[in-house]
């Protein structure tokens, strides 16, 4: 499979082909991977508007779609980080990020992938924005600490699951939760790599772990 060798660019138009919302899903998927780990400059924000719009054309198609919600939430918050904050406020996109998220869990109350978009709205937001996140978005630690709490009791086998909890908690605090994210980068790091996504998460795990003195 295309997106599963890397060719992230050609596994997209291959998906959006399928006219379905599994295919847009997909293609959403495809574009923010390739948009976050390889495209730079103008390229990557553009890589990221097109993934969106395939995200919300795949959740138009089914609405009960878990995987299109989770590729939308994925597409917008890759594009939220790479334009101004007017845009970013103006389109409301913190807030259409958590609602994605939230509506995955709802339709699919025992996915990771979905408890995890969640813990990591909530620890981004805090680390970004602190008490206007809290106040304007009602972004919580308390909230974090739980998706990951659930993200980890449904896949904590999955290596995005263990890099990305291990990183919400670095945000959270260093201080109270430092352990157990290095326990979890650890796992991460030892986790096999299934695809040329996990791949690019192995660097990401690699670099967390030597951020934080880790070798």
């Amino acid at each position: 499979m295309a997106h599963d060798e890397g060719n992230f660019l050609a596994a997209a138009e291959m998906a959006a082909e399928l006219n379905n919302a599994d295919g847009y899903a997909l293609a959403a998927e495809s574009l923010s991977v390739y948009g976050y780990h390889i495209a730079t400059g103008q390229e990557q924000e553009d890589i990221f508007a097109t993934a969106t719009e395939y995200g919300l054309e795949a959740v138009r198609l089914d609405p009960r779609n878990v995987q299109a919600h989770l590729q939308l939430a994925h597409a917008m918050g890759r594009y939220a980080q790479v334009v101004g904050v007017i845009e970013v406020l103006g389109n409301r996109y913190v807030g259409r990020v958590r609602n994605a998220v939230e509506t995955a869990v709802e339709l699919d109350p025992e996915s990771p992938l979905a408890h995890l978009g969640i813990a990591v709205w909530h620890a981004e937001a805090l680390d970004k924005a602190g008490i206007i996140a809290r106040l304007l978005f009602g972004a919580s630690s308390a909230r974090a600490l739980e998706h990951i709490d659930l993200a980890l009791e449904y896949g904590s086998e999955l290596k995005v699951v263990q890099l990305e909890t291990g990183y919400s908690l670095l945000l959270l605090s260093e201080r109270r939760y430092g352990d157990r994210a290095l326990q979890l980068l650890r796992a991460a790091r030892e986790t096999p790599n299934g695809n040329a996504w996990d791949e690019f998460l192995h660097e990401r795990v690699l670099e967390s772990l030597a951020e934080i003195g880790e070798c």
